[in-house]
């Protein structure tokens, strides 16, 4: 068994700001570390009432409406808030009411912005266990909340974005969709991006970035090759693949990992000029603007898609759409 994708949705919060730089902090690696992220125009902004769950449950409903699916047929919801509302209980939990599909398994997985490609794999393998309508949620609320940007000038939380993405897969014979897939970590960069537990610390806890030049070329490297990795494994090349979806912390990141696969960057779909980096909301929330908003993607398109979440988590895989 494996799995197809039958609906895309995304909310975006109404609120624009444009993407200011900010203030350089006169570290050569931390300016180096600035330039990867950057290239975006504006970003959304969530206020108040705008809670990860809220804008979870949001893109959710966007999902169903657009495949026109009735949330009763779900037999699950996989999700990710990147900086929850609640530790206990799991924000998902607090979505099923307003989704419409209370009383089914819900499961909150966390590897970081790398998170939807682990939630398609995991979806893989639960098809093959009798659960056949799941879907998928990522959910990101971080502008103010993880970066505390009034506190600290120098903090780069205009080049992130408020948003969430949702995709809905389906069981189906066969292969499916996912033509493989390959994750790991690497706890050797464990510090290239970091925010403590304040249950731990007893204070407001921000995200914290390295200044090692070391960590950011290691970072940065370790997701092409996980991605050259999974196109050799499948007998696959760059012309072999239609479009690629990636991580997006910025477009010069972006330019330069497909400079590394040698990959041609028109080949890339991505929406970080209007939204900024989603995390882990920025592969649903594309998919769903080039199917949707600017539909370039096509039944049978081979898309490369791969993304890289804290710890540092890398994961590849090969979408036959």
């Amino acid at each position: 068994m494996g799995i197809k994708i039958i609906g895309t949705g995304s909310y975006l919060p109404p609120t624009v700001e444009t993407a200011q730089p900010p203030r350089p902090v006169g570290e050569e690696s931390q300016d180096e570390l600035l330039a990867l992220f950057s290239g975006a125009q504006c970003h959304r902004v969530c206020l108040e009432q705008e809670t990860a769950t809220f804008i979870g449950m949001m893109a959710a409903r966007d999902a169903l409406s657009n495949a026109n699916i009735d949330p009763k047929t779900l037999d699950a919801v996989i999700c990710y808030t990147g900086v929850e509302d609640n530790e206990t209980p799991k924000d998902v939990y607090g979505m099923l009411n307003g989704i419409g599909c209370d009383g089914i398994m819900a499961w909150t997985m966390d590897t970081a912005c790398a998170s939807f490609l682990s939630h398609l794999q995991c979806a893989n393998a639960l098809s093959s266990a009798g659960k056949k309508r799941i879907l998928i949620v990522e959910a990101m609320n971080w502008v103010n909340r993880a970066f505390g940007r009034e506190k600290k000038p120098e903090s780069p939380a205009a080049l992130v974005g408020d948003g969430a993405g949702a995709v809905i897969v389906e069981s189906v014979a066969g292969r499916g969709s996912i033509v493989d897939v390959i994750e790991k970590t690497s706890s050797a960069n464990f510090d290239f991006i970091r925010m403590g537990s304040a249950q731990c610390s007893g204070k407001q806890e921000f995200l914290e970035f390295t200044t090692s030049h070391k960590i950011i070329y290691r970072a940065f490297s370790i997701l092409p090759e996980t991605a050259q990795e999974v196109l050799a494994r499948n007998g696959l090349n760059a012309n072999d693949v239609k479009w690629t979806i990636s991580h997006q912390p910025g477009l010069n990141a972006i330019e330069r990992w497909h400079g590394m696969l040698s990959i041609p960057i028109e080949k890339n779909l991505n929406t970080f000029t209007l939204y900024g980096n989603m995390s882990a909301a920025n592969i649903p929330v594309t998919l769903n603007h080039f199917l949707t908003v600017e539909p370039k993607v096509r039944r049978g398109d081979i898309i490369l898609a791969f993304t890289a979440g804290a710890g540092i988590h890398c994961a590849a895989m090969i979408i036959q759409y």
